[in-house]
């Protein structure tokens, strides 16, 4: 049973709070699948650092497309 609220509603640090609203995702590997610095992208999470409007993008681009591969698995 889900027991997170699939509405996700960003704030100032919409990458953190995106990360803190799906605690399955892993940080360090979803930095290292898209090959951005892992020490990097958790200053993204903590809004220690502010990615581009370039970088949120691909953050974005790639999470929908871990999506759309999860959305395909099927279990037999």
């Amino acid at each position: 049973m889900e027991k997170h609220s699939t509405k996700w509603m960003p704030d100032e640090n919409s990458i953190g709070e995106l990360f803190n609203t799906f605690p399955e995702l892993n940080v360090r590997q979803v930095a290292r699948a898209m090959g951005v610095n892992e020490t990097l992208m958790q200053q993204y999470v903590n809004g220690a650092k502010r990615p581009s409007t370039e970088r949120r993008a691909q953050i974005e681009s790639y999470l929908h497309r871990l999506a759309e591969r999860l959305a395909a698995v099927r279990l037999m």
